[in-house]
């Protein structure tokens, strides 16, 4: 897969560091956006995120390094099913995010951005398989939105969330106008 290597690297730190220490919980069931966490948290909401997934995420924690800003949200006590969210400024046009930023395996999503890809992500290491959703935004940012399952879970149960995290990345990428 060809990435940017500074948003997987802020998204590696954040997701190895984040547990409750330093998380900002919400209230079980709230509106309340997880904005509090900082970083791309800001776009983020657990009502609409819980409503759209079929989750219970109540724990956020965001972060930032240099011209990119990483969100991780979860449920209070465990590590999966997480969420992470990851923004970064760029100069590139569509050509080039299809070329040098969109995994060849990955299948193209219509009205996402200027460009969108979405892909079934498999089960690695702790993590067990997921759904990975990126697109170039309008505002000439690169979002990746992905959401693991706890290892274990059914490769059918990711794929049954394709659509909906492909709906939660259209919800986020008409905030992030």
């Amino acid at each position: 897969m060809r990435r940017l290597p500074l948003a997987i690297l802020a998204i590696a730190l954040l997701v190895a560091g984040c547990d409750d220490a330093g998380a900002s919980p919400a209230a079980q069931g709230s509106t309340a956006p997880a904005a509090s966490a900082g970083g791309a948290c800001q776009l983020l909401d657990f009502g609409m995120v819980n409503a759209k997934l079929g989750l219970d995420l109540s724990v956020a924690a965001g972060a930032s390094l240099d011209n990119t800003f990483t969100c991780v949200l979860q449920a209070k006590g465990v590590s999966y099913p997480d969420l992470v969210l990851a923004v970064s400024s760029t100069t590139i046009d569509a050509d080039v995010f299809g070329d040098m930023i969109q995994p060849k395996n990955a299948t193209a999503v219509q009205g996402l951005g200027v460009a969108g890809y979405q892909m079934p992500t498999p089960a690695a290491g702790k993590a067990g398989p997921g759904v990975e959703v990126g697109w170039l935004a309008g505002n000439k940012r690169i979002i990746e939105l992905s959401l693991r399952f706890a290892p274990g879970t059914p490769d059918q149960r990711a794929a049954d969330a394709v659509p909906k995290v492909v709906e939660l990345a259209k919800l986020i990428d008409l905030s992030s106008l």
